[in-house]
């Protein structure tokens, strides 16, 4: 009866130690491991403690209190990560990603709302960029509260990046290191996950010199002289400023090649600026269909004559415009993305 007693005792304890591991360590049969080891070390002490050499009851509960609750055992294995500003290290480059990923689905979000409010209540310019600036400032504080909270938990629980994948991912993932070692490809010294050329240069010199001309030809505006309403020919020409830059930019990523990443996610940075710079300008333009110009060649005079858009054509012109607005900040994702991909190269 005291055996099967004491057999009851230590089985309950190691349920409760079981019950009190993280979640990441009981979905990995390291656990079991664990458990048959502390089973053991609870065994030896408690012979240690007992006058007899054989385990009592006295015994294995003296063992036990000198073994430590199931949450002090647990409390161990939770310290897993490296402690870093309550987020740990390991953490800490995934915290940063989704916190990236969720700031930029909230911006692209209120922007498609702005659009929508244009269409179906025509606010003021005032209201438009109230609400957007207002929309995005508590979708980020409430986000940034959110998941900093979630990512301080999962630290202390000693959670890491690898725990959520699952065992096909991480096989997966091992098969391929193994192939790119093979093939020479170079391997993250931050990550230890192997690295592709992240840009193709002659690409960039390419894209960023016909961006580089588009703008130029906005600002000089060589053709149509004198035909354009003159605010029209100034968003035309602050257009070509915008391109001109981003062109530029993209040309000196060309140059600088699959080197110096930190210079990379600046000018990504900075592109991301000159496109959000631009939707104002296109909904200054959605708002204003009268300025945008629409040309028919006048045989008589032998001359190209600016009439304009049709007024019973501005409703279609303004939707057209939105759809361009939308499109231009959705392209910012992918700036995003590469922000966060050329993280892993340093």
């Amino acid at each position: 009866m005291n055996n099967m007693e004491i057999e009851n005792i230590i089985k309950e304890y190691l349920k409760e130690v079981k019950k009190a591991l993280p979640e990441w360590l009981k979905e990995k049969k390291e656990h079991k491991e664990i458990l048959i080891d502390l089973e053991d070390h609870l065994r030896e002490k408690a012979r240690e403690l007992s006058n007899t050499g054989e385990i009592t009851l006295k015994s294995t509960y003296e063992a036990i209190e000198h073994m430590g609750t199931p949450k002090a055992i647990a409390k161990e294995y939770k310290r897993r990560g490296t402690p870093y500003v309550y987020i740990t290290k390991e953490m800490w480059p995934l915290y940063l990603r989704v916190l990236t990923v969720v700031f930029a689905v909230v911006i692209i979000l209120n922007v498609v709302a702005m659009f929508i409010n244009i269409i179906f209540e025509n606010p003021s310019i005032e209201q438009i960029f109230g609400n957007l600036i207002s929309g995005i400032q508590l979708g980020i504080l409430i986000s940034f509260a959110v998941i900093s909270i979630i990512f301080v938990l999962l630290s202390m629980e000693g959670y890491f990046p690898e725990d959520f994948k699952s065992k096909k991912e991480l096989e997966k993932e091992k098969v391929l290191m193994r192939k790119v070692q093979e093939d020479g490809y170079p391997i993250s010294k931050k990550t230890g996950k192997p690295l592709k050329p992240f840009i193709k240069p002659l690409e960039e010199i390419i894209g960023g010199g016909i961006g580089l001309i588009a703008g130029v030809f906005f600002i000089t505006q060589p053709i149509f002289v004198g035909l354009l309403d003159p605010l029209f020919s100034i968003l035309i020409r602050i257009f070509g400023i915008l391109l001109t830059i981003e062109g530029s930019l993209d040309i000196s990523r060309g140059i600088i090649g699959n080197y110096k990443p930190s210079t990379h996610q600046i000018i990504h940075g900075v592109k991301i600026i000159l496109k959000f710079a631009g939707i104002p300008l296109i909904i200054f333009l959605a708002l204003n269909p009268q300025i945008f110009p629409w040309f028919y060649y006048n045989e008589g005079l032998g001359l190209w004559v600016n009439v304009g858009i049709s007024v019973e054509f501005y409703e279609l012109f303004r939707n057209v415009m939105i759809a361009v607005a939308v499109i231009a900040g959705l392209t910012s994702i992918e700036d995003i993305y590469r922000i966060i991909k050329i993280q892993n190269y340093k």
